[in-house]
């Protein structure tokens, strides 16, 4: 095989690997705010992420009993209103499993795990978070595992990144259904930037 042949074939095979990996993905922006989002829809799940502007994070948590240092700290790891549903028909779906500690960030040239709410919560004491206020973040926030029914069954809450606002990131996301493992990698999802 010559070389030429080589790397057209190669060249051939990422190409269709690396539409695969996006296929049901869009991205759109909010006509008012210009806050986007992407939505993925593949194999019985869709993954439906939203800019927070971390002006809009940090209120939401010094309303609820945060300090001004830690609602900035999470307001600038990157924060997304997230959504997920099974898509999946009561007839022929199964149930849906995510576990948020399996999903990476790919970010020049590195990989690494998200930041997940149990992450937050092991920096925090009684001493500077008050029970009330970590009850507010747990049900704010993602749960780390769940799972999901078919028929529309979904959860919302707010995940975060860990990277700076403004960042963009490829998303590694991974979920099962049955015995099955799935995943796919989102590209260049784009924190909103601190205004």
């Amino acid at each position: 095989m010559n070389t030429t042949f080589q790397q057209l074939f190669l060249s051939l095979i990422f190409y269709v690997y690396a539409h695969t990996l996006v296929a049901g993905t869009s991205i759109t922006t909010h006509p008012d705010t210009g806050l986007k989002g992407w939505k993925f829809n593949q194999d019985d799940i869709e993954l439906e992420l939203i800019q927070r502007l971390p002006d809009q994070t940090r209120g939401f948590f010094i309303a609820r009993g945060f300090s001004t240092k830690i609602a900035d700290d999470i307001a600038n790891a990157c924060i997304f209103q997230t959504i997920i549903r099974n898509t999946g028909s009561i007839k022929n779906g199964s149930p849906v499993n995510v576990a948020l500690k399996n999903w990476r960030i790919q970010m020049n040239n590195q990989k690494r795990p998200i930041k997940l709410k149990e992450d937050w919560e092991k920096v925090w004491s009684t001493s500077n978070v008050s029970t009330a206020a970590q009850l507010a973040f747990r049900w704010a926030t993602f749960p780390g595992e769940q799972t999901f029914h078919p028929s529309g069954d979904y959860n919302w809450g707010m995940i975060s990144f860990g990277v700076k606002p403004g960042s963009v990131f490829d998303l590694y996301i991974e979920w099962k259904t049955d015995t099955q493992t799935h995943n796919a990698l989102i590209t260049n999802i784009q924190c909103a930037n601190d205004r």
